[in-house]
């Protein structure tokens, strides 16, 4: 009588111990893959928001700011106001006045100035905010600011009189605690 071969029925302790290290290879890189593609979609989500804010803080200050003036003779002065450096963190200014949607012109010609109404733009470093603020009411431009600086012709020679740069500097960190920096610098030419 012959003897029939005895058939393997399971695998050995190496081969389990093989194929467990390979699957746990693998499921190691899809992890990683799979953060380094989340931690990348976060920062970009951040990145984004904060261009968002930063442009459109900037975009509202030289749309007002293209309304003011350094070069009025009017008295009290409308003229647009930067303290000196190191203290170059805020402006004052005054828009025309305005009726009917257009600029009211004096007797001779000038623009009259709404020097009851000064409106400022100041960096508050405790609340990391770039605020407006016009007649006691404070509105929030931009949040996660770390600088803000206005320069004109005293501070920067390379400006012309009529000329201001605004440099926002924004910095915000991701829940990942990746670090992500923004800078944006704009020149604006006052009115005359």
């Amino acid at each position: 009588m012959k003897k029939r071969p005895v058939g393997r029925k399971g695998f050995t302790l190496i081969e389990i111990v093989i194929s467990t290290a390979i699957l746990t290879g693998i499921l190691a890189m899809v992890y990683m893959i799979y953060g380094s593609g989340k931690d990348l979609y976060e920062t970009k989500i951040y990145q984004t928001d904060m261009q968002a804010q930063g442009r459109l803080a900037m975009d509202g200050m030289t749309r007002e700011l293209r309304l003011a003036t350094r070069t009025s003779t009017q008295n009290p002065s409308p003229n647009a106001v930067i303290p000196s450096s190191p203290n170059n963190k805020q402006i004052h200014f005054y828009l025309p006045r305005m009726a009917n949607g257009t600029a009211v012109l004096d007797t001779d010609g000038d623009l009259e100035w709404d020097t009851n109404n000064m409106i400022r733009y100041q960096y508050v470093p405790g609340q990391k905010e770039l605020r407006r603020n016009e007649g006691g009411n404070p509105v929030v431009l931009a949040r996660n600011v770390t600088d803000v600086q206005f320069f004109d012709t005293g501070i920067d020679p390379s400006l012309g009189l009529q000329e201001l740069k605004i440099i926002l500097s924004l910095t915000r960190t991701t829940p990942r605690q990746r670090v992500i920096n923004l800078n944006l610098t704009s020149i604006v030419r006052l009115r005359n």
